[in-house]
């Protein structure tokens, strides 16, 4: 490894261009690849935080939203943090049983999700993600149901009234919800209004509900609040999350898994 001779502009910079091709860091891993003391590290990121360039986070920092109303398309979201999508995936369909009744969200990781039950048996799979429901097979014994609705423009998940009333008058062994933004005092967070509604109804439709999201959520808050950490059966995640978050989480009694 080379010494570190960087001015602190010059690194400050260095850590941004690392923070946007990564969308997070922990203050120990910048100290590693840049060579100075986490304290440094610290010195730098407060500085970037003041500067709007980044955000902070207990024990690191993210890539800064621009506008939390903006809302990445689906072909931009599918290929971020695929080992991490696939490792929540594979963990999600182990709290899945035979016979049960499973709720599938629309959104990228639940679309592994979706794809990981292909090959189970004697599932009844619902989803409002059109995508999903045209891109997963499934086991001959099991059946796939489309919740209907109205298709968002440019969209391929179902919301709207109908949607709604139907997931209402449904009762479902686990429902798989994505977010994208949990924070502590936000709560769990969606970029849009329009699927607000349908998050909020698996929520409670649900025997178990599980929120599915990368560790790039946490600490972001999206436009649209969905309901309190406290509100979820289970926070399923990857082992990126800032340790720091995952005390805080637990101190708040949220049951949290990562994988």
């Amino acid at each position: 490894m080379e010494k570190n001779t960087y001015i602190p502009a010059e690194r400050q910079k260095k850590m941004m261009e690392y923070i946007e091709a990564n969308t997070s860091a922990q203050i120990r891993e910048l100290a590693e690849r840049f060579h100075v003391s986490e304290a440094t590290v610290r010195r730098d990121l407060d500085d970037l935080d003041q500067q709007g360039a980044l955000r902070r986070t207990h024990g690191g920092a993210i890539k800064v939203d621009r506008s939390t109303s903006y809302e990445s398309m689906y072909s931009e979201k599918i290929g971020q943090m695929l080992d991490e999508k696939h490792r929540i995936a594979d963990a999600a369909v182990q709290l899945v049983h035979p016979g049960d009744t499973v709720l599938i969200d629309s959104g990228t990781t639940t679309f592994f999700i979706a794809q990981a039950l292909s090959h189970h048996e004697n599932l009844t799979l619902i989803t409002n993600d059109l995508y999903i429901a045209y891109q997963t097979p499934i086991h001959p014994s099991s059946t796939l149901i489309v919740t209907g609705g109205m298709r968002r423009q440019g969209r391929q998940e179902l919301v709207g009234t109908n949607t709604e009333n139907f997931i209402r008058d449904t009762h479902v062994d686990i429902a798989f919800i994505g977010v994208d933004g949990i924070d502590l005092t936000g709560g769990a967070t969606n970029a849009n209004f329009a699927e607000v509604g349908v998050k909020r109804l698996m929520l409670r439709s649900a025997a178990k509900s599980v929120i599915v999201a990368d560790h790039s959520k946490f600490g972001r808050v999206a436009l649209a609040r969905i309901c309190d950490l406290q509100e979820v059966g289970l926070i399923l995640t990857d082992s990126g999350i800032d340790a720091d978050m995952v005390t805080r989480l637990k101190k708040l009694n949220v049951q949290l898994e990562m994988v």
